[in-house]
């Protein structure tokens, strides 16, 4: 009693064990590292409805007036992976004004080119996706906005990418430097930190066994000779590795046993299979084996009539 006990308290160890350990792994998180890089935009540009057909793509700053003017940036994102999850995404602009007030970036409805877009041709804007911030009163400062939900929509949400505009609803004159500017560490910057799509290989091996029995039965001079094959045949593929399976070929004949052993070689690759196989010694020794087994059978039963006159 004590005995099976003890065995039963092991047993319980052993599947608390195992429950814990499955609770576990489904508990761990999976760490995914993440890349973040910098661009800078390949075109940007302002608007004046003060001079409505004239084009500022050029000029060395961008500059925001209230409701009279608006700043386009366009960033190219070929460089990130379709399908990747953006964790962040932040604009920057180097301020060089002392106007402090509310700024907001949208993302533009239509193309634009920075040579000739006008106050007049401007495109509109998305007002749903919006960042705004409060640019400071001190000349000479980055002024950052969180653009994560604008550049998730162009990456993640299928959202053509026609680049952002910035605009405010209070007069002041507010300026920027543009991607014309002689410092290029001050240029516009788009930060975008993100997780490339996962990449799973998968390795997929397969292991079919297939055993077959013959039985034969002959009668030679009132004598029966009774002959049992077993074939049994394991092939086992994958498509990563090279595999060489073997199978053993036996057979009965007049109570004496032999094995052949044949040789298969699966080498797959890409998904096509080559299979050699090396059959024919065993094709040639069965029926020898069974020629001999016949001949010494009848041999022995004419041995045995001889003596027995």
């Amino acid at each position: 009693m004590i005995r099976l006990r003890m065995d039963r308290l092991i047993y319980l160890v052993i599947l608390a064990w195992v429950i814990l350990t499955a609770v576990s792994l489904q508990l761990t998180p999976i760490q995914a590292s993440s890349t973040t890089t910098t661009l800078n935009p390949i075109a940007d540009a302002y608007t004046q409805s003060s001079n409505p057909d004239t084009n500022y793509g050029s000029s060395t700053d961008l500059m925001i007036d209230g409701s009279y003017g608006r700043v386009y940036v366009k960033f190219n994102l070929s460089s990130i992976p379709s399908n990747s999850v953006i964790i962040s995404a932040t604009l920057k602009l180097y301020d060089h004004s002392t106007a402090s007030y509310e700024v907001c970036v949208y993302p533009v409805s239509a193309d634009w080119s920075e040579s000739t877009i006008t106050w007049n041709n401007q495109p509109d804007y998305n007002s749903s996706l919006q960042s705004c911030v409060t640019t400071p009163s001190t000349s000479g400062q980055w002024v950052s906005w969180d653009v994560t939900d604008i550049v998730e929509e162009w990456v993640e949400g299928g959202l053509e990418n026609y680049g952002f505009v910035l605009k405010a609803s209070e007069n002041g004159l507010e300026k920027f430097y543009s991607k014309e500017y002689s410092d290029s560490s001050k240029h516009p910057e788009l930060i975008i930190e993100y997780v490339e799509p996962n990449t799973v290989t998968q390795t997929i091996t397969e292991t079919v066994t297939e055993t077959q029995t013959v039985t034969e039965t002959t009668t030679v001079a009132d004598t029966t000779i009774t002959e049992t094959q077993t074939v049994s045949e394991t092939i086992t593929t994958t498509q990563t590795i090279n595999n060489t399976v073997y199978s053993t070929v036996t057979t009965t004949v007049a109570s004496t046993t032999y094995y052949t052993t044949i040789y298969e070689t699966i080498s797959p690759a890409y998904g096509n299979q080559t299979v050699n196989y090396y059959t024919d010694l065993a094709n040639q020794l069965v029926p020898l084996v069974m020629v001999i087994g016949v001949i010494c059978t009848m041999l022995s039963l004419l041995l045995s009539a001889t003596k027995g006159r």
